[in-house]
Order: structure tokens, then C-alpha cells, then sequence
């Protein structure tokens, strides 16, 4: 049960500005903003299209097929390197196995360790009003600008279990909220390190060829912890579950009920029985941490025992906070939840009743079967984009598996684009005012020209320099240029600033520093002021 204790507030009469250490950290966390999606974009159109050129060498590729009958051991161990092999199994023999904790689950190819901790979390709520004042620039000239004043701050925390660690000493009380950051035994993936599969050759293929076969053989091989990297994909995780005899409780009210509408989740949990966790008071988790079973939905807990010197210190901060006898409601429901520094986890796993692999061959002797290993395409870029190791749950073809990669690596993409699409809405503010122009201040039509217009302009200049020159490329660059223009001149001019002091100006004001700290030049709209032209005249 989580526990909720009402933190102190604050209010502030007048302006809301940032000064000292929290506005030049707004300021670098604003321009961190501005700069990291450009770079994530590069990162992933690379990715694409060493990802598109791997798929599509590997289309192009021969298949030696490990489902038929004509493939027995002496051939599979004559494959030369290089050569792509794809077969479907039903036959999986593995275990994998968390030696920190001697669990070891039998059929597994991944194990995960998911480990959560009971965390003090600050939640800070902030009510202002709108104000209005006038700002000067350097030349004397003045604008309205509204501002947040007379704001009311209130901070609130509540203890519960989190998947990540808080850090608690930026806290407003971080005494009477602290949280222990010790992590002993951090959410890990395992991977089956000794995984042998069994092809049959009677296997009918997908594209309806029926290897059926009285005298069929069958093939065995060994797949590469490698080969499990990136998971198997369509296969969801598994939560297990450690009960009497393995087996499962009777269905509850609502089980029954949602099971009569086909909506059944009898395969989400795997349960398996208590005397496999028999090695578990000995394994280096329980030894070191006092991590013991605990059950309630598969968990394992380790409490947090704090010592003498760290309880004095956290006294000492509360008295300083003035939170030492500050006692709430939430502090008595609290006693019922967990200890701040508590940690618990429990395992899930992929554990398929049939699995697709393509990969590589590599011999390890005539005498072990061989193993399957991801095949890398040099010089195309990253070995994780450019390798051919893949895992599926299911019988699928070589060909749907090389497509179903693709359509995966397509929807990352897009999803990186869609990022720098809203990341463009900032940042063509920040080209307008470089160019004399205030986007922010014109009309919709003219934002939404701005921000398709950078956005269709950087990806077109990656796409020309990845791709090369091609008739979408052009036709993206081209439109992002035209969109700039008419963003240009349908939108509303700003005072004549020096490009780099209005950039300034413009972070600073979203991180909203006082307005002596983001001077302009001038708000007066036009190249030139009057009392210039008139010198230049004059001159």
C-alpha cells in the first residue's frame, strides 16, 4: 500500500524568475533539448539504412533450409561460413539459469530479473498567475511580455515500489524522504547459454511444400547466446510464479468471467514448483543481501537494514529541515508498507513452444553439432544493424522473418521522426527569430510552415547524404525550402537583434530568467533604426 505524506509550501510574491544555479540549469537543459533529437535522428537513419542494405542482401541471398530431408549432420557440418540457414523447431532444450540467486528455469531461452524498489517519490505542484510587464533593450525601446508571478508551490511524496531508483537528495525534505540507493541485484536479462534445437525434416514449410517423409532424419544444432540478444520476437514475457507442486490456483471470479468472453490469461503466468528454489539459501543474493523467497506473485524481497550512523544523520537532516516531529496520518498507514530502501523482484521468461532461426553456420567439430551464429555484412555499419541473427516464436519462412525485421526497423524510424517532428516546433521558433521573424507570435498556418519546413529540410539533407540523390529526397528538401519561405513572409517581424543575442534571449525567456539576464539589441522592427539612417545619411 503505498504511503502518502503532505509536503511544505511555498508562496512567492512577484515574478517567478530563475536565478543562480536553477536558471543556468534550465538554460542547459533547454540546449540539451535543442541539440539531442538531431543527433538521435543521424543515430537512427543510420541504423535504417544499415538495417534496409543487411535485409536486403540477405533477401538476396541463398537459404540453405534446415527442415527438409535431403540435410543431415555430415552436410550441415560441410556449410561453408557466411552461408544463411533457416529452420522452424518444436524441439527446445535449454535452461536458463540466475546464478546470483540459483534459479534455473528449464525451457527458457531468456530469463529476466525484474527488480523494483521501495522509493520515496517527490511530486511538486505549482499554481501561478499571468502578469503583465514591460522589458527594455539596449537601444531604450520597450514591449508587454506576460510573465508568471505571485505562484504557490506545494510539494507531496509518496513511498512505493518503483522499477528505478530515486535520488532524494534534491528533495525539498530529503530527510524525512530519504532513499537508500543500494541496488545489489539489478533487473538483468539472462540468455539461455546452451541451447540445442532439433529440425525435423517432415516439416511442411510455409510456402506449402510438404517435406513429409517416412524415412525423414532430423538435424541437431546449437544456437548462440548471441543469437538471443534482441529477444525472441513475438513471444511475450511470462511471469513464474514458485507454488506447491507447481501447480496453478483455481481461477478467481473474475477469471472465469473474462475467460467466458475468450479473454483467458492462463498462459501469462508460468507456475513452477517451491523444490526448485530448494539451492536459493545458499546462492551469494541470500548470503550477502538476505534475499529469501517471499511468494505473493513470485517475488523475492531483501529488507533494508539501516545502520546506527546513517539513522543519526538522517535525524540530524530532519531536525535541519524541520520535519523531525513533523508526524502525519500517512506515517500510521505507512507502517503497514514498505521500508524506503526495501527491494523485491521477480522473474518472467520467453519460453516458446516453437521458435524460427536464421543465422550462420559455424563448425565447432564433428563431434558437437554445429552452432548457429548471427551473420554479419561488413562494412555497411553497426554490427548490431548489420548482422542476420534472428529468433522468432513460431514457424515462419525465411522471407517473413527478413520482413517482419524490416517492418520493425521502418516503425522505429518513424517513431524517431515523429520525436523531431515536435521537436521542430521548438526549434523553427528558434531559426525565426535568428532570421528576424517571431513564429510564436503569427498565425497557425504559419507555425505548422515552419516546423514541416525544418523538420522536411534536415531529414531530406540526412536522406540525400545516406541515400543519395533521388527524386523523394529532392522533392523533401525542395518542399521544406519552399515552406521556410512562406513561413518567412507570412510571419510576424521582430526588433532588430543581432541573430545569436535573439537566439539567447529566446532560451532564456523558456527558461525564464529575469529579463536583465536576456537583453535584446532592440525591439524596434526594421533593419535599421531611425537615428541610424539618418547618421548613415549624414555621413
Amino acid at each position: 500500500m503505498p504511503t502518502v505524506r503532505r509536503g511544505r509550501t511555498y508562496v512567492q510574491v512577484g515574478a517567478n524568475d530563475k536565478r543562480g544555479i536553477n536558471g543556468i540549469c534550465s538554460v542547459i537543459f533547454i540546449t540539451l533539448l535543442l541539440i539531442v533529437p538531431p543527433i538521435i535522428l543521424l543515430s537512427s537513419e543510420r541504423s535504417r539504412h544499415t538495417r534496409y542494405v543487411t535485409i536486403s542482401d540477405a533477401l538476396n541471398s541463398d537459404v540453405i533450409e534446415l527442415n527438409q530431408n535431403s540435410i543431415d549432420e555430415k552436410t550441415l557440418h560441410s556449410v561453408p561460413p557466411g552461408k544463411l540457414v533457416h529452420g522452424s523447431s518444436t524441439h527446445i532444450d535449454t535452461i536458463t539459469s540466475d546464478p546470483d540467486m540459483n534459479v534455473a528455469i528449464p525451457g527458457a531461452l531468456t530469463l529476466q530479473r525484474n527488480t523494483e524498489y521501495c522509493q520515496w517519490q517527490e511530486i511538486q505542484s505549482q499554481d501561478c498567475q499571468t502578469c503583465e510587464r514591460t522589458v527594455k533593450a539596449k537601444d531604450g525601446s520597450t514591449k508587454q511580455e506576460s510573465y508568471q508571478c505571485n505562484c504557490v508551490t506545494k510539494y507531496s511524496y509518496i513511498k512505493a515500489w518503483r522499477s528505478f531508483l530515486i535520488n532524494s537528495f534534491l528533495f525539498d525534505q530529503p530527510g524525512a524522504h530519504h532513499n537508500p540507493q543500494r541496488d545489489p541485484m539489478p533487473s538483468t536479462v539472462f540468455v539461455g547459454e546452451d541451447v540445442t534445437l532439433e529440425f525435423d525434416g517432415d516439416v511442411t514449410t510455409d510456402d506449402g511444400i510438404d517435406n513429409s517423409n517416412p524415412t525423414s532424419s532430423s538435424v541437431s544444432a546449437k544456437l548462440d547466446p548471441t543469437m538471443l540478444s534482441n529477444g525472441v520476437r513475438n513471444q511475450s514475457w511470462r511471469n513464474v510464479d514458485f507454488v506447491p507442486r507447481g501447480e496453478a490456483p483455481p481461477p478467481s471470479l473474475f477469471s472465469r468471467f473474462f475467460s467466458f468472453f475468450g479473454l483467458s490469461s492462463s498462459r501469462k503466468t508460468r507456475y513452477e514448483p517451491l523444490q526448485m528454489l530448494k539451492d536459493t539459501p545458499y546462492a551469494p543474493a541470500a548470503l550477502e543481501d538476505n534475499f529469501v523467497y517471499v511468494g505473493q506473485g513470485g517475488y523475492f524481497f531483501s529488507p533494508y537494514v539501516s545502520s546506527t550512523a546513517s539513522k543519526l544523520f538522517n535525524y540530524f537532516a530532519q531536525y535541519l529541515e524541520g520535519s523531525l516531529f513533523d508526524y502525519q496520518l500517512g506515517d500510521l498507514v505507512g507502517l503497514a508498507s514498505c521500508t524506503a530502501g526495501d527491494i523485491r523482484f521477480y522473474y518472467s521468461v520467453k519460453d516458446p513452444n516453437e521458435i524460427s532461426v536464421l543465422g550462420q553456420v559455424r563448425d565447432l567439430g564433428s563431434a558437437v553439432p554445429v552452432q548457429i551464429t548471427p551473420r554479419v555484412l561488413q562494412g555497411v555499419g553497426k554490427e548490431k544493424d548489420s548482422s542476420i541473427g534472428l529468433v522468432h516464436s513460431g514457424k515462419h519462412s525465411a522471407q517473413e522473418m527478413l520482413l517482419a525485421e524490416d517492418s520493425d526497423s521502418r516503425t522505429q524510424a518513424m517513431v524517431i521522426r515523429a520525436i523531431l517532428l515536435l521537436w521542430s516546433i521548438a526549434a523553427s521558433r528558434l531559426v525565426g527569430v535568428a532570421v528576424g521573424r517571431e513564429i510564436g507570435d503569427s498565425s497557425l498556418a504559419v507555425k505548422i510552415e515552419a516546423a514541416v519546413a525544418l523538420f522536411a529540410v534536415l531529414l531530406g539533407g540526412l536522406w540525400l547524404s545516406l541515400w543519395g540523390a533521388s527524386f523523394h529526397t529532392f522533392g523533401l528538401i525542395v518542399s521544406g525550402f519552399y515552406l521556410a519561405y512562406l513561413s518567412y513572409i507570412s510571419s510576424v517581424k521582430k526588433g532588430s537583434s543581432r541573430w545569436y543575442i535573439a537566439v539567447w534571449s529566446k532560451i532564456a525567456q523558456w527558461a525564464n530568467l529575469s529579463p536583465e539576464l536576456r537583453q535584446e539589441d532592440s525591439y524596434v522592427v526594421g533593419p535599421k533604426r531611425s537615428d541610424e539612417k539618418t547618421k548613415l545619411l549624414v555621413d
